[in-house]
């Protein structure tokens, strides 16, 4: 069997990782819906409906520590705390990847300060899977919801019914809630780490040409088409500003932080899993 190219590679170790991200995903929403079925049971109710009374009140503000509970005893800060294990590896391919499309150029690694990066991202990554981004899109809606259902009056019942539409996947989702939301933390905290290598590269180096590459499937975005075939995945550095500029006016899913500077971290934006490789091109060869 051939051996697989460092690219491989980081591909393969990210399909791993998000797979595991979104399996520790649905166990910790299977237990938050667990949590909930018993936990709405314990509030004072008349005929089947919340009313407005102390005990309800100690109930809602001790819910954030439950569900923070059930997500810790689930299987989803294991694969987060993998998720971080796995960045020195990712340094490894990436340098591998350097190397090998830089062949002529000789450089020092130790050079980038890919130590500071790690502890930024890996602040980020945390934050995300389990700090203000599980907030944002888990923990807050379910609050707000069972706080609004309380003082409403609402039966019980619906409310855990809204709560299970709410975390469980659709007929037209692929995944449950927290699920597509862990697969985007992860893979994205991992893509823009290798990312955040090469465009340290970019600003120590100055190589003069970008590589853009990976396969285009049927949702592929319009910029992540046009730098494959229209550049044949070589965009040259004095085009890259016009090219991201192009993207954010006729393009989709640009992450607004995507500037020359950081090109390579953010490429086509949100859950992209192309890579922008920065490489000194020789004169002779077609750069678009």
């Amino acid at each position: 069997m051939a051996k697989r190219s460092p690219e491989d590679e980081i591909d393969l170790l990210i399909d791993n990782l998000v797979d595991n991200a979104r399996k520790g995903a649905d166990d910790a929403t299977q237990r938050i819906i667990k949590l909930l079925d018993k936990y709405l049971d314990g509030f004072q109710l008349s005929d089947g409906s919340f009313v407005l009374s102390e005990q309800n009140s100690r109930l809602l503000t001790g819910l954030d520590s439950e569900i923070a509970k059930a997500i810790n005893a689930s299987t989803y800060p294991s694969s987060v705390s993998e998720i971080v294990r796995s960045l020195p590896e990712i340094e490894r391919l990436s340098e591998m990847v350097l190397r090998q499309y830089n062949t002529n150029f000789a450089f020092d690694f130790d050079r980038l300060g890919v130590s500071q990066l790690r502890l930024m991202q890996t602040e980020t990554i945390v934050q995300n899977m389990t700090g203000t981004g599980l907030t944002a899109e888990i923990r807050q809606p379910i609050r707000d919801a069972i706080n609004r259902n309380v003082f409403a009056g609402a039966k019980v019942t619906d409310t855990k019914a809204r709560l299970r539409d709410f975390l469980l996947a659709s007929e037209s989702d692929k995944f449950n809630r927290m699920a597509r939301y862990a697969n985007v933390w992860a893979q994205d905290g991992i893509m823009q780490y290798d990312g955040m290598i090469y465009d340290r590269f970019r600003t120590e180096y100055a190589p003069n040409s970008i590589r853009y590459i990976g396969s285009l499937i049927g949702d592929s975005r319009p910029q992540c088409v046009r730098w494959i075939t229209k550049y044949n995945g070589k965009i040259p550095m004095s085009k890259l500003q016009s090219e991201i500029n192009w993207a954010y006016n006729s393009g989709s899913g640009m992450n607004l932080a995507t500037t020359k500077e950081t090109f390579c971290t953010y490429r086509g934006g949100y859950n992209c899993r192309h890579k922008a490789i920065p490489v000194f091109e020789s004169e002779g060869e077609d750069n678009g």
